[in-house]
């Protein structure tokens, strides 16, 4: 009997066990405000970066609820669109210039959205390319993509809505999920000076994807390349500049976009699922795996 109130008498009382709970709550609020705040800050947007492609009178900046629209042109049933998801922690803003540079290069008018993700996180908003299309539904031909963590987000919507998209663009990113199957055309754009990437997990991804995607490999291009956010921590040191790295990473984006059906494909549905309808002037015939790894300088 004693033992039992000696324990009984070292247990902490009801007043004790409230201060307590409420100093692990206060600690949670503490940090989890502290990491909301972190994240929503985000990297970037460069303004001049923003600010020239706003001067550019060939160019259109759109802001809407759902994120930044960027054309080129009146969006019509012959436009070609590209949703596109930011990397972790990045301002969506910051992939404006990049999203310039796509529809300049593209030979016919594109529509580039940049996702407008909750806390700059993509992972928060896997679904919000709904909305975009909801809001363009006139945009006969749609592609999903988007840079690093932003990317491997656009291929987990893609593997899980292949119907409603043509093409998945990967920008310094790779996906977890088996595409390989899905009739969707693949682009994915690396930076040979990317430091950031997992470089042996974005090879050994690559049998997640079709055996005709086309891979892209930019000399000089790092990390921060795909976007203008300025130096991200663990980046490998880039040779061109940020205007020249982005420009790289448009043309590459803008002209497969094009040459992949931009000119030539109707916006009917597809009436068959696996076939590629961005077929690529170049494509030759692939083994199963294989993929085509271009060099650009």
């Amino acid at each position: 009997m004693r033992e039992a109130e000696g324990i009984a008498h070292r247990l902490p009382g009801p007043r004790r066990l409230a201060v307590a709970g409420g100093a692990i709550v206060l600690f949670v609020a503490i940090v989890g405000g502290g990491a909301a705040a972190y994240f929503a800050a985000g990297m970037g947007p460069d303004a001049d970066a923003v600010a020239a492609v706003e001067a550019d009178p060939d160019i259109t900046v759109d802001r809407t609820a759902v994120g930044t629209a960027v054309r080129d042109g009146p969006v019509t049933a012959s436009t070609v669109g590209l949703v596109y998801y930011p990397g972790a922690r990045v301002a969506h803003e910051s992939y404006v210039p990049t999203a310039a540079e796509i529809v300049a290069a593209s030979d016919r008018v594109a529509l580039v959205v940049v996702v407008d993700a909750p806390l700059n996180l993509a992972v928060l908003a896997p679904d919000r390319a709904d909305r975009v299309r909801e809001r363009h539904p006139e945009v006969g031909v749609w592609a999903v993509g988007g840079h690093s963590l932003g990317g491997a987000m656009a291929c987990r919507h893609a593997a899980e809505n292949a119907a409603a998209y043509e093409a998945l663009v990967l920008h310094a990113a790779y996906c977890d999920r088996d595409v390989s199957d899905s009739g969707l055309d693949v682009l994915s754009v690396l930076g040979g000076a990317d430091g950031v990437i997992d470089a042996e997990r974005e090879r050994a991804s690559r049998a997640n994807l079709p055996s005709d995607a086309r891979i892209v490999k930019l000399d000089g291009v790092n990390h921060a390349g795909f976007g203008a956010y300025g130096p991200q921590r663990g980046d490998g040191p880039a040779s061109l500049s940020p205007d020249a790295s982005r420009e790289a990473v448009g043309n590459a984006t803008g002209t497969w976009l094009s040459e992949g059906g931009a000119a030539t494909r109707s916006v009917e549905p597809r009436l068959v699922p696996d076939r590629c309808a961005w077929s690529v002037a170049d494509r030759g015939p692939r083994s199963p795996g294989s993929a085509v790894l271009v060099v650009a300088g």
